[in-house]
């Protein structure tokens, strides 16, 4: 209880949204100074992220579990961006972007997702079709319409990630693409669109950008 001729004591307080990214990794650290030299070396949050628990340690000399805050105060943001992007619709190559830029655009390998559909576009659930390194994956169109049909859906897209940078599909997407688009067509279960994403938000679109024998040009 506070004596009437006394101050109530102050309140400390930090609007964490104007502080420093420095300063907010430091936070998450416990200890000061670390976060400028991470970020001198890097450039940029975004390659902070990408790196292992292993690389920390070993390029920055930080401990196990100072690497382990690190990478877990981005999963938590990454996990808050996912939350805002659920798509019980999805009728254009936008939304689908809108989808899948939080889901894959950050990834350092390649993964391929197939979102199946109603026949309003209603999303029906999501699979994940492949796995793959750096440059590519290794997938099958049966993989891909097996999938489909144990989704039950109506149809589909199909959604994979360029970590290079660039989102111009290669020569073996389009030839996959087309593959799939014959053999879906078949099943009466059609392939609405195969987007491409990467980290900074551009895109590529078989529906949009009218895929032909070579990658589209952005």
């Amino acid at each position: 209880m506070v004596a009437p001729n006394e101050d109530p004591p102050s309140t400390y307080h930090v609007d964490i949204q104007q502080l420093a990214a420095s300063t907010l990794i430091d936070s998450v650290l416990g200890r000061p100074g670390v976060a400028a030299h991470l970020l001198e070396s890097l450039g940029n949050l975004s390659s902070l992220a990408r790196l292992s628990p292993e690389a920390l340690t070993e390029r920055f000399a930080l401990t196990p579990d100072e690497a382990t805050r690190i990478l877990a105060a981005f999963e938590l943001g990454h996990r808050r961006l996912i939350e805002g992007t659920d798509a019980p619709r999805i009728l254009s190559c936008q939304e689908v972007v809108a989808w899948a830029h939080p889901r894959l655009g950050h990834l350092v390998h390649e993964e391929m997702h197939l979102p199946a559909l109603s026949g309003q576009g209603a999303l029906r659930g999501t699979r994940l079709i492949a796995r793959g390194g750096l440059h590519a994956l290794a997938v099958r169109p049966s993989d891909i319409l097996r999938a489909g049909l144990e989704l039950a859906a109506s149809g589909f897209v199909l959604i994979h990630n360029h970590p290079s940078g660039n989102p111009d599909p290669s020569p073996e997407d389009i030839a996959l693409t087309r593959r799939v688009q014959e053999s879906a067509d078949l099943l009466g279960m059609p392939l609405v669109d195969h987007v491409i994403v990467v980290a900074s938000g551009r895109f590529s679109s078989f529906v949009a950008n009218q895929w032909t024998s070579q990658p589209a040009s952005q």
